[in-house]
């Protein structure tokens, strides 16, 4: 089983085929992947280097760590993955490929309803007797706002027929001198 080695503050000119043959005269290789811009296709300056036996890793790690090439000390570590945690001894069994987090999955959190709405009813679907009329002021200022404007239908409650009409009947009003205009 290999073991994953991430190279650092490499040179931007070097390459994979580089990067290779320095880890091949340690030991066997298995892969040398090297980060590159997509955009640029430049190196990032970093790779990760796949050992084939561990004994090659711990060794690479020891004689290439802190070595000059190009003008630059290159860092050699074990990859610890995305997660930030060392691997365990026996490769990536515990933390999944790539160190990917194993799932926990949490206890359910129970949904508190902090504002209970009131479901409104349209009160000229549920009393057919009443009727919209623009002669009925104490109905239709209900469903003015303070400062004289038509409350919409999540406020109000009423169909969007009813809406239509109590919208007309208000206006009316508002015409005939019934009912005050809207202040702005």
């Amino acid at each position: 089983m290999g073991k994953k080695l991430f190279v650092s503050n490499l040179d931007f000119d070097i390459n994979v085929d580089q990067i290779r043959e320095m880890f091949s005269e340690i030991g066997a290789t298995v892969s040398a992947v090297l980060a590159t811009d997509r955009e640029t296709k430049r190196s990032k300056g970093f790779a990760f280097v796949e050992m084939e036996r561990d004994e090659d890793a711990v060794k690479a790690i020891e004689t290439l760590n802190n070595k000059v090439v190009n003008g630059r000390p290159m860092k050699v570590a074990e990859d610890r993955g995305k997660t930030g945690g060392g691997s365990s001894a026996g490769g990536s069994a515990e933390g999944g490929e790539g160190g990917r987090r194993k799932f926990e999955p949490l206890p359910p959190i129970q949904r508190m309803q902090l504002f209970r709405r009131r479901k409104k009813l349209d009160p000229f679907i549920e009393d057919p007797t009443k009727t919209i009329d623009y002669r009925d002021i104490a109905i239709l200022s209900k469903f003015l706002s303070d400062r004289g404007r038509i409350l919409g239908r999540k406020l109000t409650g009423l169909s969007a027929y009813n809406q239509r009409k109590l919208t007309k009947a208000i206006k009316r009003a508002q015409q005939v001198g019934l009912l005050p205009f809207a202040n702005v």
